[in-house]
């Protein structure tokens, strides 16, 4: 009959038997142990499984937080290494990277490039956005007669020769102007050129509006010079005004004080250099008649590094009037979203370092020209023409606060719209006309005329003595 109440096994439920299961089958084997005795050696195999597994669970524990406890003491020990090594490496760098060195090159790499390797001395400089670029390279062009590769050029022929007769002496002049330039990237870009021994005497500097007030840039740091430029010159003077948030503050906190985190870009470069000589070896390019080029990638991927360029990727020529005064390009689009929504901060910002660029000039014995450049109405009706005067309003009070010679060129009267080839930049013969408005400008201003007499006569003297001959020995 006991029997009868057991399932087969092919029906019986599947996992751990319980201790009734047990004595069943104890039952069904005829074992000859009395019922309760079955029932109490089932009861103790059970407890003795039960703490088993509780002892394994104390065991599974313990050694659970035997790990928890290495895994802060190893990464304690980790963080104290990689400190104490950056702390190392702060007061004796084993590494001697290249500063002029940057993974994206665009205008201020160029310059400088040219700038760190010439031998020539330059006693003028020129400042400004591509409103400056532009009159520079189509007057030039149109000047020396032939094309110019803008990579490459950075000089100031037609300035020069006018310079030379209207102030006599000799003029050299270096064109320090770069497309978006704002005045925290003029005062990075001066500063960086005196630091390579290239200290003018005078510097030109073309203001407009953009340059205080473009929508597109929420911070001194989001221009490609200043990425570029804070490389070369140590910016802890004015970090206050450079980073806005607390997280760019951090970030050049943490780049001035960690070796590594400050130099990670130089190792990137090194990395990259390494891998791809490394490729080159291993993998050469097959041969082709055509391959890649910079061109090929601008097609191919418009909107990656789109501010970089190669030698002849721009490039100017000689232009004659009639095309230059009949070519016009709408630029409206681009200036309404520069001029959408003005940031008073970035403005106040940039009237600081405009600030800091004149204390500096006067510490390195700088004469500073400012100059208001012209654009057309058209263009200032985009901005507003109560935002225009209140900023040319507050251009020369701030210049006659830092005692700076403001040269204001806008004169509706002046200018045609057709000496320009957009709403702001000018062609070749309006370039040409307002260096010599500027110029007429200067000489008629006696500090700023002086200041020109005497560049001139210096450069002309030190390249005397650099040019004679020493004296045959008795």
């Amino acid at each position: 009959m006991t029997g009868s109440l057991i399932e087969p096994a092919e029906t019986r439920p599947s996992g751990r038997e319980s201790p009734l299961t047990s004595l069943e089958a104890g039952v069904v084997a005829g074992d000859s142990a009395s019922p309760s005795d079955r029932l109490s050696d089932a009861i103790t195999i059970e407890a003795e499984r039960q703490t088993k597994r509780h002892n394994t669970g104390k065991e599974g524990s313990k050694k659970s937080r035997a790990a928890k406890r290495t895994v802060p003491s190893s990464y304690i020990v980790a963080l104290s290494v990689l400190l104490l090594a950056n702390l190392l490496l702060s007061f004796y760098s084993p590494i001697k990277f290249d500063a002029y060195k940057f993974p994206y090159r665009g205008w201020a790499w160029w310059a400088f490039q040219d700038l760190k390797d010439t031998t020539e001395v330059h006693n003028v400089v020129l400042l400004g956005s591509s409103l400056v670029v532009s009159a520079v390279a189509g007057v030039d062009a149109n000047f020396l007669n032939k094309s110019l590769d803008l990579s490459q050029y950075h000089k100031a022929s037609y300035l020069d020769a006018q310079m030379r007769g209207k102030f006599g002496g000799t003029f050299n002049t270096f064109n320090l102007s770069l497309p978006g330039q704002m005045p925290s990237d003029a005062y990075l870009a001066l500063k960086a050129m005196v630091d390579t021994a290239n200290r003018p005497d005078v510097v030109i500097y073309g203001v407009a509006p953009r340059d205080f007030f473009d929508s597109t840039m929420s911070s001194p740091a989001d221009t490609e010079p200043f990425r570029y430029l804070r490389r070369l010159v140590n910016i802890d003077d004015i970090a206050g005004g450079a980073f806005r948030t607390p997280f760019a503050r951090l970030e050049w906190f943490l780049q001035r004080h960690i070796y590594s985190y400050g130099y990670a870009i130089d190792f990137q470069l090194a990395f990259r250099e390494s891998a791809e000589h490394l490729i080159a070896r291993l993998l050469p390019a097959p041969y082709s008649k055509h391959p890649f080029t910079w061109w090929d990638r601008i097609k191919l991927l418009p909107g990656y590094m789109p501010g970089e360029i190669v030698p002849l990727a721009v490039s100017t020529g000689p232009i004659d009037e009639h095309t230059a005064r009949h070519r016009w390009t709408d630029n409206t689009i681009e200036y309404m979203e520069r001029y959408k929504n003005p940031d008073p901060h970035t403005y106040e910002t940039q009237f600081y370092f405009l600030r800091r660029l004149a204390a500096f000039c006067r510490r390195e014995r700088i004469e500073l020209i400012v100059v208001n450049m012209p654009i057309t109405d058209y263009n200032i009706r985009l901005l507003g023409a109560d935002k225009y005067v209140s900023w040319l309003t507050k251009l020369k009070q701030v210049a006659f606060e830092q005692n700076i010679p403001l040269c204001d060129l806008y004169a509706p009267r002046a200018y045609h719209v057709n000496d320009f080839h957009d709403s702001v930049h000018l062609n070749a013969y309006g370039g040409k006309k307002m260096f010599d408005h500027l110029l007429g400008e200067l000489a008629k201003d006696p500090r700023t005329s002086l200041a020109l007499v005497l560049a001139g006569k210096e450069l002309q003297r030190h390249q005397a003595v650099a040019n004679r001959r020493p004296m045959p020995s008795m």
